[in-house]
């Protein structure tokens, strides 16, 4: 079993952000498996739960990412901070990415009509392979990676806005947060996004909500009241109701309660309502009582938070590939979670941690603390 975020900022480490890292995959897993008619479960439908997965990956980049910003003094955000941001987005995400988009293009070349009548994990030509890695083009899983990816560049800036201008108070950033997912509805409405749409803009609230909660979090970090048990309780209670809100939004519970007519992608547009119950849901994993940190710390979803990457780009074409032996329906799902598993652990030894720790440009190393 893995003992640490090996590819991650040790520094800022928050162990139950890895296992809700790992649920968040395994939504993703579930939905897709569900779709196919698979259910891990018996009986329990999870389709359509795939974008709450993806949303909750989204507000956790955005949290993650924005947090060394607030803890840097004006002086410490200087290019080089900059520049190692930068190094590290790419060698974090790339290295696989363009592993696993040369798969799928020579896949394509040289295998162009599979057992499934396409090339796995998607039909793909050299145009289309440079399109992705630009950027511009995102087939199958790879949309939600452009969209991520994109946020890397507007990260900075309003991570460097909540620190060095408004100085991490609360109100202002606040404020700054709510007329800026105003704005998104206004150029950008929710209810007018396309299905995996590529563009950012219409998930900035999402992205928004998780730089803000990073703001939060530093707040009551800093503050005496974090250690106040009767906000820890309310936060624990929240983060708790936010989690039943979430299963109710589940396609086939909801169905359950109205009578049928809910489509699997009937939440799919609710980006505002998926990244405030999931920033609740996150809170109360750092900050509540302690309930839902040690459920989110479990070593096995942790695990699974550490090859995530892995698993969310591998698991479609596993999926595709073991429902061709036509296994029981009870057997199938198992098997494509353990083959996922074996894969991605796989991918992530041999590419992911060994590519992810290149560093052509560290951070300054902290000034030493004169005596007095």
């Amino acid at each position: 079993m893995l003992q640490g975020r090996e590819i991650s900022n040790s520094a800022l480490q928050l162990d139950a952000l890895d296992g809700l890292r790992g649920i968040a995959v395994l939504l993703v897993f579930l939905s897709h498996t569900s779709l196919n008619g698979d259910h891990l479960i018996p009986f329990v439908d999870f389709s359509g739960v795939g974008k709450s997965g993806v949303f909750l990956f989204f507000l956790l980049s955005a949290f993650l990412l924005t947090k060394p910003f607030l803890v840097k003094e004006r002086d410490q955000v200087d290019k080089r901070f900059l520049l190692n941001y930068a190094q590290r987005r790419f060698f974090r995400i790339y290295p696989l990415y363009f592993t696993f988009l040369g798969a799928a293009l020579l896949l394509s070349f040289f295998v162009p009509q599979g057992p499934r009548g396409h090339a796995y994990p998607f039909p793909l030509v050299y145009s289309g392979f440079l399109d992705h890695l630009l950027l511009q083009e995102g087939k199958g899983v790879t949309w939600s990676i452009l969209v991520e990816f994109r946020y890397y560049f507007v990260l900075p800036i309003l991570a460097l806005f909540f620190s060095l201008v408004l100085h991490n108070r609360l109100l202002p950033c606040t404020i700054l947060t709510l007329v800026l997912v105003a704005l998104t509805q206004v150029f950008w409405p929710e209810a007018a996004s396309h299905r995996n749409d590529v563009r950012l803009q219409p998930y900035l609230p999402i992205f928004f909500m998780g730089s803000f909660l990073a703001v939060l979090h530093h707040q009551l970090s800093e503050s005496k009241l974090r250690d106040t048990v009767w906000l820890q309780n309310v936060i624990e209670v929240v983060g708790f109701g936010a989690i039943m809100v979430l299963i109710l939004m589940i396609p086939s519970v909801t169905s359950m309660f109205v009578g049928g007519g809910v489509t699997t992608d009937f939440f799919h547009r609710q980006f505002m309502l998926y990244g405030l119950l999931w920033s609740f849901v996150l809170l109360a994993g750092i900050s509540g009582r302690g309930w839902l940190k040690w459920c989110f710390e479990i070593r096995v979803l942790r695990y699974v938070g550490f090859i995530s990457f892995s698993v969310y780009l591998l698991h479609a074409p596993v999926i595709d590939v073991i429902k061709l032996f036509n296994l029981s329906q009870l057997l199938n799902p198992w098997l494509m979670l353990a083959v996922t598993i074996a894969v991605s652990h796989t991918t992530w030894m041999l590419i992911e941690k060994p590519l992810s720790g290149i560093r052509f440009i560290r951070p300054a190393e902290p000034s030493p603390v004169k005596s007095v």
